[in-house]
């Protein structure tokens, strides 16, 4: 088996939703999409405050989140917005970094919340 088709292999099981991804449901471009995939959330970082901002509370939240290609069919572009439902709430999302190698789509995810 070359490198190519090992990768293919690797991310069918980082994709099955009975080893690392979650069934979710996903809403982009107008669209709702029920997919594997998994979110990782990074740690929340108190927001850059410009100059005589008193908006006290507000953390800018990340995530990356990783969809196969063939589960979704495109590919989401950078600045648009994306809604993920997580433990029945829905969330969302301005897409910071759209990538795509390897039938493997790659989103960096950033939320202002309090």
């Amino acid at each position: 088996m070359d490198f190519k088709a090992q990768i293919i292999e690797d991310l069918k099981v980082f994709h099955n939703p009975g080893e690392f991804a979650e069934m979710m449901c996903i809403w982009y471009d107008g669209k709702q999409y029920e997919v594997p995939a998994v979110l990782d959330h990074m740690t929340g970082t108190d927001r850059q405050k410009p100059g005589g901002d008193n908006a006290e509370g507000i953390y800018r939240a990340e995530a990356m989140l990783y969809i196969s290609h063939a589960d979704i069919g495109i590919v989401p572009k950078k600045g648009r917005e994306i809604e993920i439902e997580e433990a029945g709430a829905v969330s969302c999302y301005t897409i910071e970094k759209s990538s795509y190698e390897a039938g493997e789509i790659v989103l960096e995810l950033g939320a202002y919340t309090e």
